[in-house]
């Protein structure tokens, strides 16, 4: 969001002393820790094929993380099934929409924490097996299958019989926005509660789609001349027109946005009471609902962008940079996916990847140069209020352009610094190498000499022995020689 960006574009090196206590800061307030461990280096710039890569930026040391050739096989295993989560997610969103399966997508998005593909059809299988319980609690004729009646039989069964609910004490665990594990704890988020009651209702004859609605993600059942919702987040309840022009009114008065937050998040409990302003008259009508109904990429570019902003809280920037990739494929504007590259930079800069860094961020600004100019050219304000609207849009696009280009411009710094840094690290070892080579040459040379002296010793010795032997045989030839004399 605008306000990691923000922090982080004006975050610092400069800490307290050593030894001194840290001051008390959000995690997006500061500068990232220097944590993180071995770093395959990417060549190419683009994010969404490399965001697998990078799981081994973590917190453990490349010693811990590879010990072994197992190891390394294991882990390198594990990096392929995460890219093929990615690539199986992006082969989903391909398909025309009629024939996108959310619950393969979504089990897919999973596979980025927990890449085993068996998953995938666990799920599956779980919602065919409850939808088939479900069945057998509704009218065998399909006549007879009211719609109100049956999206409260459904409420019923999955909030009250199977017991899930709204995660209201760790809504921003990132478990809550992956099917498996909404599937396993029953625990979920408005988005993720909302696709398993919409795979219930389509396998009971009940074709369901999403709405996007600023303060909550709700469903809407697919029928003619019935104008109601159901919120997943809210124990199933039915929500009719009246309920949501009375929330909408709320929300643009600013009671329903006092957080600044959108999407799933704004449906996070508040922190306490507060006095909340007039509502806002809001009528709407049924093409309300038809023009905000969701399409398979707005669906999981939500979802995405949730579990995205959970990962830029908690630090966890190769989780986002994963993210990340798996947006990259879904994108249903040009604009969003401007954005999605350049939350892709910031992410490289948190990690303090600042080559890799600079060339998306650059892609961006490029890229958001010519969308600029191409609406510039576009804008016709006719209106006070449609003048206000534009000079807005263009202020607010300014002020992220001189961000991100700071950024940039921070990045190339670190860039040369970490080089530099590295030229001297590698010339200091060079140089004890060569101490080294000296040493052992040195020694070399101290060996030899022993050899030498030792080879002299031993011929020495050698010809000590000889002479000592010729002495011998003289001595004994001389005896004899006395001898033979004394006998003539």
């Amino acid at each position: 969001g605008d306000a990691v960006r923000t922090a982080a574009l004006g975050a610092r090196r400069d800490g307290p002393a050593r030894g001194t206590a840290s001051p008390a800061r959000h995690p997006k307030d500061a500068w990232p820790r220097a944590r993180l461990g071995y770093r395959r280096r990417r060549t190419t710039g683009k994010v969404a094929a490399a965001a697998s890569d990078d799981v081994l930026d973590e917190d453990d040391d490349s010693d811990d993380l590879v010990e072994s050739v197992d190891d390394l096989d294991a882990l390198f295993s594990m990096l392929a099934a995460q890219r093929r989560g990615e690539m199986l997610f992006a082969e989903e969103m391909r398909k025309p929409d009629a024939e996108v399966d959310f619950v393969r997508a979504a089990a897919f998005v999973a596979m980025h924490r927990r890449p085993e593909l068996s998953r995938v059809e666990d799920a599956v299988e779980e919602l065919d097996e409850l939808a088939a319980e479900l069945e057998k609690l509704l009218p065998p004729n399909e006549e007879d299958r009211f719609p109100l009646r049956t999206l409260k039989t459904i409420s019923r069964f999955m909030f009250t019989d199977l017991g899930f609910r709204g995660d209201d004490e760790t809504f921003y665990d990132p478990r809550n926005s992956c099917l498996d594990e909404v599937l396993a704890r029953r625990v979920g988020i408005p988005i993720t509660l909302s696709l398993i009651y919409m795979e219930l209702a389509k396998r009971v004859g009940m074709p369901m789609v999403g709405v996007n609605l600023p303060s909550r993600f709700m469903i809407r059942p697919v029928v003619d001349e019935m104008e109601v919702l159901v919120d997943c987040f809210n124990k199933g309840e039915i929500v009719f027109v009246e309920d949501v022009e009375e929330m909408l009114g709320k929300f643009y008065s600013g009671a329903g946005n006092a957080s600044g937050q959108n999407g799933d998040d704004a449906s996070a409990p508040s922190s306490g009471p507060s006095e909340d302003p007039p509502s806002v008259q809001i009528t709407i009508d049924r093409a309300f609902f038809e023009d905000n109904s969701v399409r398979p990429k707005q669906f999981f570019t939500r979802m995405l962008t949730n579990l995205k902003q959970i990962y830029f809280n908690e630090e966890a920037y190769a989780d986002a940079l994963r993210v990340v990739g798996y947006q990259a494929h879904c994108a249903p504007t040009a604009e969003i996916e401007r954005f999605n590259r350049r939350d892709g930079g910031i992410c490289l800069f948190l990690m303090q990847r600042y080559d890799e860094c600079v060339e998306e961020l650059n892609g961006y600004l490029e890229d958001a140069a010519a969308a600029a100019a191409a609406e510039d050219a576009e804008a016709a304000a006719t209106t006070s209020e449609e003048r206000e609207a534009l000079a807005s849009r263009r202020a607010a696009r300014d002020r992220d352009r001189a961000q991100v280009t700071r950024m940039v411009h921070t990045a190339l710094e670190q860039s040369k610094r970490l080089a530099a840094e590295k030229a001297v690290t590698n010339t200091m070892e060079g140089k004890q190498k060569d101490e080294g080579d000296d040493d052992r040459n040195r020694l070399d040379d101290e060996k030899a000499d022993a050899f030498s002296e030792n080879e002299r010793k031993r011929k020495d010795a050698a010809d000590l022995d000889d002479e000592a032997f010729r002495i011998v045989e003289d001595a004994a030839r001389r005896a004899d020689e006395r001898e033979d004399e004394e006998k003539e």
